[in-house]
């Protein structure tokens, strides 16, 4: 059997990573229902503008993955249900911010809470050494994508 190059394991570890993702989703898809969130899109722009800040909606579209028009559509529901608002622009007038209501956060955080603990829940199943290389596992990929991150924000910048 051939040895495989470090590219190769390389390219078999991102497609392993992307692997993970639906089944990480899951945890989220199964927090939503646990706590009647609503959708994950919904879910998504309420953690991103939680993270990140006010945010115009076309930025959240692109972060979303979604249309402007569906990220509109979206928006007013989280402004009829109280859990966002449109601010002013500070920088332009002609533009207004998306800002996450103290309603949005208590929503964010009630659903994050059920998806950590159903997260914990399988940690419980791990030998000690498995959690401590797991927890050292995240924290590099979580290193590593910052940097990521960090260096793609540098490339957008003009």
């Amino acid at each position: 059997m051939a040895t495989a190059t470090p590219k190769q394991a390389d390219i078999r570890l991102a497609e392993h990573l992307l692997g993970l993702l639906p089944r990480l989703g899951s945890f989220w898809a199964e927090a939503m229902r646990e706590t009647h969130g609503g959708s994950l899109v919904r879910m998504k722009v309420l953690g991103t503008l939680s993270r990140s800040g006010p945010s115009r909606a076309g930025e959240l579209a692109v972060v979303c993955g979604s249309t402007p028009s569906t990220m509109t559509e979206l928006i007013e529901g989280l402004v009829a249900d109280g859990f966002a608002r449109r601010d002013p622009d500070p920088t332009d007038r002609r533009a207004v911010l998306v800002a996450i209501s103290p309603a949005g956060q208590a929503e964010v955080d009630r659903v994050v809470t059920v998806a950590t603990a159903n997260i914990a829940h399988l940690c419980e199943t791990l030998t000690a050494d498995q959690r401590a290389r797991l927890r050292a596992a995240v924290a590099d990929l979580d290193e590593i994508l910052a940097i990521a991150s960090a260096q793609k924000e540098t490339r957008n910048v003009r």
